[in-house]
């Protein structure tokens, strides 16, 4: 495989005025459930010694953009795993489809929107505003960029942006060709037009360099729950994308773009890559 280098996108103007900006503290959610389709019980799967989740967890908490942060899970193997590190589990529903509908119910149970929350789990914390910010850190990228997140929740500042999210430039052409690489197609000003896992645009140059879309989301609570509550839209099933339903419904999704490259972890093949990837960044090599 040829490494492909291809030039960072600039960001617009408005972007880098929010990037000096105090940060917001968001409530970060990683939504994990125990049975994939392609690596059954894939977030207690080992990766240099912890599970998966943990590492994803102790990622994401590099960050400085966070106030809290949750693991929203369906296992209680799961919420053990991640309580044993440490961390902070919720137990959700197991029948979501989503991770975006785990991470709403775990939004709800956070700010005491649900009759079904333990009575004194959160009790002293101040309930969030209809503008409060939670970001959606998928489960299986314990590569996540750190400096990625906080841009993101940077991002999240400016008041026109309801949703957002992270992508990078491919480093690897070959990586454009595979599915489980999804892409995005932004336009001027950094707002997504469309996310595929085929190849776009279908033509590579310096004006349209193939994107690569990074697992993770920031939402206005009021747009979590309001995504949360509409059906899953045509595209979102032809795709096995759920960030389609955004833009199927006339929800602007803002893309952070940036170096910010991440493994995720779909199936048996993508784990042996992060192990490996794992043990070289511990070895120094």
């Amino acid at each position: 495989m040829v490494a492909w280098l291809v030039p960072r996108p600039q960001s617009s103007t408005a972007e880098r005025e929010v990037s000096s900006r105090p940060q917001l503290g968001a409530v970060g959610i990683i939504p994990a459930r125990l049975q994939s389709t392609r690596l059954p019980n894939k977030p207690l799967q080992d990766l240099g010694g912890a599970p998966l989740i943990v590492r994803v967890l102790e990622r994401v908490r590099v960050s400085t953009a966070f106030r809290d942060v949750w693991v929203a899970t369906d296992s209680d193997e799961v919420v053990h795993a991640v309580e044993k590190a440490g961390g902070q589990a919720i137990l959700t529903s197991p029948d979501h489809t989503s991770g975006l509908d785990r991470v709403a119910e775990a939004a709800r149970l956070l700010s005491g929107k649900s009759s079904n929350m333990p009575r004194g789990m959160f009790e002293g914390r101040v309930l969030p505003d209809p503008d409060a910010v939670f970001v959606n850190i998928q489960g299986d990228e314990p590569f996540v960029s750190p400096e990625g997140l906080d841009h993101l929740v940077r991002l999240m500042e400016r008041p026109d942006v309801a949703m957002a999210s992270l992508a990078a430039p491919f480093l690897d052409r070959d990586e454009v060709e595979d599915p489980n690489r999804v892409k995005v197609v932004i336009d001027r000003e950094s707002r997504a037009l469309y996310f595929s896992r085929a190849p776009i645009p279908s033509g590579y140059g310096p004006a349209a360099i193939p994107l690569l879309h990074i697992g993770v989301y920031a939402y206005r609570l009021r747009t979590l729950f309001e995504l949360a509550a509409l059906p899953p839209a045509p595209p979102e099933a032809a795709e096995r994308l759920e960030q389609l339903r955004a833009l199927w419904n006339g929800i602007q999704i803002h893309v952070a773009v940036g170096d910010y490259q991440s493994t995720g972890i779909d199936t048996p093949d993508d784990l042996a890559r992060a192990r490996d990837q794992w043990s070289k960044r511990r070895s120094g090599a």
